[in-house]
């Protein structure tokens, strides 16, 4: 099954002094481990650029950064559009957590986040089972 990797993973990942970085490369070296398919929404994937994009040379580092971690790029489409419009309505989640959500519906991925909120929707959802 692949992942669908959220924005605060990434980030994580890429920010020794964050949080969730011992458990962010924990599961980056699961994924690749396991040669699990890594995939993010473009929608999740510019919540990343965002602290990056200010610096030309911080924005390519993280963006070969990013690509080295196995992450491909997913282009939403309008039926992920509609999902994650109906999920954001139903739960008290961002849009960019909505998207990720559809995206992982739409292709029968698990989400992966550290965001307890979206977690939480995707289980209401079926989209993760219930812990």
């Amino acid at each position: 099954m692949s992942v669908v990797v959220d924005a605060d993973v990434v980030i994580a990942a890429l920010d020794a002094t964050d949080a969730h970085h011992a458990a962010s490369r924990e599961l980056f070296g699961g994924w690749q481990q396991a040669a699990q398919a890594r995939v993010m929404s473009l929608v999740n994937l510019t919540e990343v650029l965002v602290g990056l994009a200010a610096d030309a040379a911080v924005l390519r580092t993280g963006r070969e950064a990013i690509k080295a971690l196995g992450i491909k790029p997913h282009v939403p489409n309008e039926a992920i559009a509609v999902e994650a419009a109906r999920l954001r309505q139903r739960h008290p989640i961002s849009l960019p957590d909505s998207c990720l959500l559809a995206t992982a519906r739409r292709l029968g991925a698990e989400p992966a986040s550290f965001d307890h909120k979206l977690l939480r929707a995707a289980r209401d959802e079926g989209i993760l089972p219930q812990a």
